[in-house]
């Protein structure tokens, strides 16, 4: 199974799932990797606000960073390989690019991750 890392802008909380509105692209990427960790995947997130040591020890992520600007945050690494930059995928979009065999999530889920919100 692939591990996944995701490289995520500056934000309020460590979930990327953040304030009183939620932004449904950032509800069902949640989602995604959530349910990504019940098929056995590692996952790891990280937030500049949180761990900039994260940003500074990948190479590949500072590169990024270099040449594309904090555009290309959030970034989505399968098995240390650039995958994603600048938007946050559905579980479609993830799963295919990260060689995972998903379906589309319920609306349960999607419920469930954007109702997470940390700030409101």
């Amino acid at each position: 199974m692939p591990s996944i890392s995701v490289y995520e802008p500056p934000g309020c909380c460590s979930s990327g799932v953040c304030g009183p509105e939620v932004e449904e692209s950032m509800a069902e990427f949640s989602a995604a990797l959530a349910w990504a960790e019940k098929q056995g995947i590692e996952v790891a997130r990280y937030n500049l606000s949180y761990q900039p040591a994260a940003f500074a020890e990948n190479m590949d992520v500072r590169n990024a960073i270099d040449s594309d600007g904090m555009e290309c945050l959030p970034l989505v690494m399968a098995d240390d390989k650039i995958i994603s930059k600048g938007v946050y995928l559905s579980r479609k979009a993830l799963a295919e690019k990260a060689g995972i065999d998903a379906p589309e999530p319920t609306a349960k889920e999607l419920e469930t991750a954007s109702n997470s919100s940390c700030c409101g």
